[in-house]
Formats: C-alpha cells, sequence, structure tokens
C-alpha cells in the first residue's frame, strides 16, 4: 500500500486501533496528518527538503519480514538483525544472552512497565524549544510518524556487563521503494561497557529509511557506538537518535554520513560528570545533500562534551551542519566544544557550517569554530613532483583531512577510504 493511501486509511481509524498505550492521541493530531514531513523553514532542516528527495510513489510493507534475504554478511559478528525494519530473532546472535537481552516492546512492557517512561510517547518529548519560550513540535514529526509505523525494539544491556567485540544491529534493506521504519530502544544498566555499530547495508534501492534511536545509559555506563551505511547510492536516510546520560555516564559517538541523509543527534548530560565525545564525516558526490544537526544539552554539574566534523563536497552537492551547545541554570562547571572543517572540491560544491550556543550559566567554559576551504595548489604541485598524478595527489590531500579525525574504528576507516576512491572514479 502506497505511504500516502496508509496513512489516510489510519487517519480515518480509531487511534486506539494502532494498540500501543504509550502513544499520546497529540502525536497523531489533525496537523500532523495534513502534512508528515518537516517543513524546510523549520531551522533544523532548512537544507533538507525531505519532500523533494523522496517523491510520491513510496510505500508501506505490511509483511517485511517475508522478504527474501539472499545472503547474511559474514563480515560482521554478534548481529542483531532487522529485515526490513523488523527485529530477526533467528538471525541474531544468541551467545550473548547472559550480557544483553532483546524484546519487543510489547514484550518488554510486561516486565517492566517503567519503560513507558522512557520510550516517545509524546511529542513534548523532544520538541524543540525555542527560546521565545514556545516549543516546537514540527522539528520531529518523523519521530511520530516512526512511532505509528514501527513495532520497536528494547536492548537491555545488564548491569556490570562488559562486552568488548561490537554488537552490530544490522539493518538490511532488500525492499524497493518502500519506507523501512525501525525503532530501538536501548538501556545500558549501571557501570555495563559496550560497544555497538550500527549499519545498513542496502540492497534494493528508492527505499527511505526512517530510523528512530533512543538510547538510555545509566550511572557510570560507558557507550560507544558507530554509525555506518553501505551501498546507499539510490536511497534516503533519515535518523533520529537521542542519548540519555546519567552521572557518570560516558558516550562516544562516530559516524560516516553520505549520500542524500540527514542525522539529528540529541544528547541529554542529566548527570554530574556525564561526559561525551561526538566525531562526523560529511561526504557528499553528484546532486546529492547531506546534513546534520547536533545538540548536546547540558543539565548537570560537570558535565562536558566535544563534537568534531568534517566535510567534504564534490561535483554539485552540499553538506551542511548545524551543531548547537546548551547550558542549562545550574550546570556549572560543564564545558562544550563544536570544531568543523569543510573541503570543497570544485566551485560548485556548496557546505554550510552553524555553531550556536545557548548559555544559562555563568561558571562554563565553551568554544567554537568553523573553517572553510579547497584543496592547497601547491600541496598538489609537490605531491605531483614526487611522481603522483593530479587525481591521486588531491586524493591523498582528502584522506589526510579526513585522518585528523583518528575514529580508531576498522569499520569506518575501510568505508572512508572506498567512498573517497567513488569519489574520484
Amino acid at each position: 500500500m502506497l505511504l500516502n493511501d496508509y496513512l489516510e486509511k489510519l487517519k480515518n481509524s480509531e487511534f486506539k486501533k494502532i494498540n500501543k498505550p504509550w502513544l499520546s492521541s497529540q502525536i497523531a493530531n489533525n496537523d500532523f496528518f495534513s502534512n508528515i514531513y518537516p517543513d524546510e523553514k523549520i531551522e533544523e532542516w532548512k537544507n533538507f527538503n525531505i519532500k523533494a528527495i523522496i517523491g510520491d510513489k513510496l510505500k508501506v510493507l505490511e509483511n517485511n519480514i517475508s522478504l527474501k534475504i539472499d545472503k547474511i554478511d559474514e563480515t560482521y559478528n554478534n548481529l542483531i538483525f532487522f529485515n526490513n525494519g523488523v527485529f530477526d530473532e533467528n538471525l541474531s546472535e544468541k551467545k550473548l544472552k547472559d550480557k544483553i537481552k532483546v524484546y519487543k516492546i510489547k514484550e518488554y512492557q510486561k516486565k517492566n512497565e517503567s519503560i513507558l517512561k522512557k520510550i516517545y510517547g509524546d511529542i513534548s518529548k523532544y520538541s524543540e524549544k525555542r527560546l521565545s519560550g514556545l516549543d516546537d513540535s514540527e522539528t520531529i514529526k518523523l519521530l511520530s510518524l516512526n512511532a505509528i509505523l514501527s513495532e520497536g525494539v528494547v536492548i537491555e544491556i545488564l548491569p556490570e556487563a562488559v562486552i568488548n567485540d561490537p554488537i552490530c544491529i544490522y539493518n538490511y534493506v532488500s525492499s524497493e521503494q518502500a519506507l523501512i521504519n525501525p525503532y530501538v530502544l536501548i538501556i545500558a544498566k549501571k557501570k555495563s561497557k559496550i560497544k555497538f555499530l550500527d549499519l545498513t547495508n542496502y540492497i534494493g534501492k528508492e527505499n527511505w529509511t526512517n530510523f528512530f534511536y533512543q538510547i538510555y545509559i545509566e550511572e557510570s555506563a560507558d557507550f560507544h557506538m558507530s554509525n555506518l551505511g553501505l551501498n546507499q547510492f539510490n536511497n534516503v536516510n533519515t535518523s533520529s537518535y537521542n542519548f540519555h546520560l546519567e552521572k557518570y555516564a560516558s558516550l562516544q559517538f562516530s559516524l560516516v554520513n553520505k549520500g542524500n541523509s540527514k542525522k539529528d543527534i540529541r544528547v541529554f548530560l542529566n548527570g554530574k560528570h556525564a561526559r561525551t565525545r561526538i566525531k562526523g564525516i560529511l561526504l557528499s558526490k553528484q546532486k546529492e545533500t547531506n546534513d546534520v544537526f547536533c545538540k548536546i544539552t547540558h543539565n548537570a554539574v560537570n558535565a562536558s562534551s566535544e563534537q568534531e566534523w568534517r566535510m567534504i563536497s564534490s561535483d554539485n552537492s552540499k553538506t551542511s551542519l548545524s551543531g548547537k551547545i546548551k547550558i542549562l541554570k545550574d550546570s556549572k562547571n560543564s564545558s562544550g566544544s563544536f570544531l568543523s572543517k569543510s573541503l570543497l572540491l570544485n566551485e560548485k560544491a556548496k557546505s554550510f557550517s552553524k555553531p550556536e550556543l545557548e548559555i544559562f550559566e555563568d561558571e562554563v567554559s565553551c568554544s567554537h569554530g568553523a573553517s572553510f576551504g579547497e584543496i592547497e595548489k601547491e600541496k598538489v604541485f609537490y605531491l605531483q613532483s614526487r611522481g603522483l598524478s593530479k587525481k591521486d595527489a588531491i586524493r591523498f590531500l582528502v584522506l589526510a583531512f579526513i585522518n585528523e579525525l583518528d575514529f580508531n574504528d576498522n569499520n569506518l576507516e575501510k568505508d572512508i577510504i572506498l567512498e573517497i576512491k567513488r569519489m574520484f572514479s
């Protein structure tokens, strides 16, 4: 069924038939159904017009799990497997059951009613609070769309569990012209230590993947996550990551954003001495639009955050980045930093970077910076004088520019090298 027809059918049915008691009727109000897409007039979406990119032929898969899987990729271990947005227990790893549990949300609700406080069910939870005092819920319409259409999965890391080999959340997308809506709620219990690779492998084409992650990192837990998409060409991605940190919790998040892709990242440092470090690369080529919004909210004393970004735009493409640091009242001794560097590979390529600070406390330390530039001709000439072609010289300089981030992640580094090769092929 086409997405527009499915939503029209849903609009005319009773909301309670969705059978998700945690969802407020506010989520599916008339305004939502009149236009499910965030308006490009909204600050966070002005550089990414999702409606114009995806067209109007998308369908909703009503029986996703039956779609054929050609072959499981054996490159990655410890899989939590999603077949076109639907969790597949049979293809997921079972050896780590003593450290990690996976439930469907309805199952977990029966086990622990407190889940209702964590799951997204009300637009007020992530609505953007403007300086005017108003709450803007237009920014999160895609969260509501995801919550309505997706069954949802809870991943629980048990207290004090230590898992050194990364858990791979493997999103397998083999559909054609479909909307895929994985919703994942992760709870990293007290003093746990874990690494995740959030991987999407696009086998099909002309899909729209609309991912929604809510991640709760409890006291003294150490949480690492890397995000990567394979074969994303001819597909569109929008993703939302919402991290909540308690006291002494630590988050490291690394991502490679490429193709027609929009990432919305929100980090809430809610406990004292909570800390986060975010590193990301935005890569665009041909006519692609690549956008990231990243906001870190300090809501406790001695919280710290770092954002470091690199952007590369080639051909007639565009990269854009908005990085916000918000320090609330009573968050003394907090520190936050934002740095982005952008490289333009030709005259038609575009890049935008907007650092922003909102500070409501005196005793804090914040810094931000953004730079834009082109490949230095002198360096290209020097490498050519050492026997490299002009194309190879530029490619090496681009890789050196990216390597400043030092991801220390083999999966991301291999993909970056491959993507740069494609840029120059």
